[in-house]
């Protein structure tokens, strides 16, 4: 908590909480009722949570490895492995070695990966018309602009939450007052003294 509140006295307190409150539940509304729609088709081709992105992405930019994938959507690279596991059970997706580092692997889309993934991302078309039915050109841009922004935001933020925590760290790691180290050898030296002695 304490790491928290140092990373937000570095930003001004002049906004309404209550406003600010209402700006995240409306994102966790849209995401929630995004997840509610997209959910039942996803699990009637054959696809479990988290793993339609990783489809995607491997049909959008070819094969790659699973550290691509997981700095892309920014995910523990042991959850991406196990979610690739799973495709590969199901075969969507097929390692091979790495050209270049045989410590690493990479992924690619099989022929029926690549068929799941044009359905899920045509159903992902339809969804985001239905999302964005009304608005115009130029609200779109700026939607899509407003998003980009609320994201590199959050990762800010998220980097000075890690900076904290760190320097809260170290400070706790602080070696002892001037003197004390001092104090305390010339007590283990005297103590041996009197171990000697009594020998």
């Amino acid at each position: 908590m304490q790491d928290r509140e140092a990373a937000q006295s570095a930003a001004p307190d002049s906004d309404d909480p209550g406003e600010l409150v209402a700006y995240r539940m409306l994102l966790f509304r849209a995401s929630h009722a995004q997840k509610q729609l997209m959910h039942p088709y996803m699990a009637s081709i054959g696809l479990g949570t988290g793993q339609p992105k990783l489809l995607s992405y491997l049909a959008e930019n070819g094969s790659c490895t699973p550290r691509e994938l997981a700095d892309f959507y920014e995910l523990d690279p042991a959850g991406v492995s196990r979610m690739l596991d799973a495709l590969e059970r199901k075969g969507f997706v097929s390692f091979a070695p790495h050209a270049d580092d045989r410590r690493c692997k990479v992924v690619s889309l099989t022929s029926e990966g690549e068929r799941v993934a044009r359905a899920w991302n045509a159903a992902c078309v339809e969804e985001a018309r239905a999302m964005l039915d009304g608005f115009t050109p130029k609200e779109r841009e700026a939607f899509a602009d407003y998003l980009r922004r609320a994201h590199a935001n959050l990762r800010t933020y998220g980097q000075k939450l890690t900076a904290a925590a760190a320097d809260s760290q170290a400070a706790s790691r602080t070696p002892a007052e001037p003197g004390a180290s001092e104090a305390h050898d010339a007590s283990e030296a005297h103590g041996a003294g009197e171990a000697t002695s009594r020998a």
